[in-house]
């Protein structure tokens, strides 16, 4: 087992009275808890940042829950981020610190050392169901252990692009099993969670709901949602915008056709509501509401169209973090007792933080004190507390490249192959009127010492060795085209 580290002890410590007053109190039983996670979603892109997109299942969450506008990923790349999720942990420490691809990764079993946030549930009682995306590991087809239901998709006798398909026929496996299903994939993952909560009896669930959409392709969604984007598209997010870093992938090659992928993108995120409301409706209509968590985030942003960008940190050569890539949208709605209703938090919070907050919700706080991870518990904000100090800094990083932002003030540095060669540094004021369309003069010697120090810290805290993205050129590899080997 892994040694822990000071902070997370005195964070486990901290957190183990609360929980266990919260379920001798405000519970009869720990709370159901669903976690609804979109895949390459913006925080930009909900109706609560712009009233041109509908989202009103999303945004009645939000207005009766939480909204964190200060919300990042990890990492800006799917399995890597979700990694972090199911973990707590950052890619330097669980090794995941890109996509994963079953035929062109070095190694299997990724997360064989890790304890996942399915598994502390489990061994609270919860039932927990996976539906739709893992790829936080390779076979995604091979159920997970802590997971009672595995709906998953099952790349064995068919290609990558298939789970990404929005409607038509998608290959999944069932626990294990291969099966399909025809029609609208959203729909599908949400009725068969509504499955799975009808199966729980007595037991607590948590089921884990995790859409495809908005991602890539950006064809295929239902005509009645497109059309009512088009004609709005360019206004919500014109085209004809550059940054310094040269373009990796996808981008649009003229106003059209960035209007119709723009118009499916934001059809896929509206797609995606329904399946929210759909299922605040099960839940409502068969008495579980009152006493169910819902999480509703994204494993990292998305450029569609920033910058003349599609994509997400590896749209660029070598690969960003631009807020773009790292912002999500996080808000989290839960009974009365847990959640304060009506909040707006601007702390600065990351997706790694939901493991700690499940851990404790869950009443699963011996756990915490094997925790080396940079999470915290979001329990305090959520109940509505005021707080003097909860993180003084936001931290990402992808491969060799890491970040450390202020709120105003970002540190990008990347490390070379060479240990001995000096790290890039670029820096960028995020109040700046063109973003981070290029890197700025540094700041103050005083800035500058206060954001490398803390990015040192942080990391040689939250880094081991042998996973480190220091060294991500001696790591397996985790797909054929990984952007540092360019």
């Amino acid at each position: 087992m892994r040694y822990t580290k000071t902070l997370a002890l005195l964070c486990g410590l901290a957190t183990l009275n609360l929980s266990a007053g919260l379920h001798a109190s405000d519970q009869i039983r720990p709370p159901n808890i669903v976690v609804i996670m979109s895949d390459d979603q913006g925080r930009w892109s909900l109706g609560e940042y712009d009233d041109r997109i509908d989202t009103p299942n999303i945004s009645y969450l939000a207005q009766q829950g939480v909204r964190f506008d200060q919300a990042i990923s990890p990492t800006p790349v799917c399995s890597a981020a979700r990694a972090s999720f199911y973990t707590g942990r950052t890619a330097s420490q669980h090794g995941v610190h890109d996509f994963l691809s079953d035929k062109d990764s070095n190694q299997k079993d990724w997360l064989a050392d890790e304890r996942l946030i399915s598994e502390v549930l489990s061994d609270r009682g919860y039932r927990v169901g996976l539906f739709g995306k893992w790829h936080a590991d390779t076979e995604g087809y091979k159920p997970v252990r802590g997971f009672d239901r595995w709906l998953t998709y099952d790349e064995r006798n068919t290609d990558w692009v298939n789970q990404y398909q929005h409607s038509g026929t998608v290959y999944f496996s069932k626990d294990g099993a291969a099966t399909s299903h025809t029609g609208i994939q959203a729909r599908y993952l949400a009725e068969s969670a509504v499955d799975f909560i009808d199966e729980s009896g007595e037991n607590p669930f948590a089921a884990i709901i995790n859409f495809v959409e908005p991602h890539f392709p950006f064809d295929g969604l239902p005509e009645r949602l497109v059309s009512r984007y088009r004609a709005v598209a360019r206004d919500i997010m014109p085209l004809g915008d550059s940054s310094s870093l040269q373009a990796s992938a996808r981008i649009a090659e003229s106003v059209t056709e960035h209007v119709e992928k723009l118009a499916q993108y934001l059809a896929a995120v509206t797609l995606v509501d329904e399946q929210v409301g759909r299922i605040m409706d099960a839940l409502e209509g068969r008495g579980l509401l009152t006493n169910t968590l819902i999480i509703f985030t994204s494993d990292h942003g998305h450029q569609t169209g920033q910058y003349g960008l599609y994509g997400k940190g590896n749209s660029t050569i070598p690969q960003n973090l631009y807020q773009d890539s790292i912002d999500i949208p996080m808000i989290i709605y839960g009974p009365h007792g847990l959640v304060a209703p009506g909040q707006v938090r601007h702390e600065f919070v990351n997706l790694y933080d939901l493991f700690p907050t499940l851990t404790v919700i869950a009443g699963a706080t011996e756990d915490l004190k094997h925790y080396d991870g940079p999470g915290k518990s979001l329990l305090p904000l959520l109940k509505g507390e005021r707080l003097t100090s909860f993180r003084d800094f936001q931290h990402a990083e992808m491969g060799n490249a890491r970040m450390v932002h202020n709120g105003r003030w970002k540190l990008v540095r990347y490390y070379q192959q060479n240990a001995d060669d000096p790290p890039v540094d670029y820096w960028f004021d995020l109040t700046h009127p063109l973003g981070e369309r290029a890197p700025v003069p540094a700041p103050s010697e005083a800035q500058q010492t206060q954001l490398v120090s803390a990015l040192n810290q942080f990391f040689s805290t939250y880094e081991q060795a042998e996973h480190s993205g220091r060294r991500i050129w001696e790591l397996p590899r985790h797909n054929a085209i990984e952007i540092w080997r360019r």
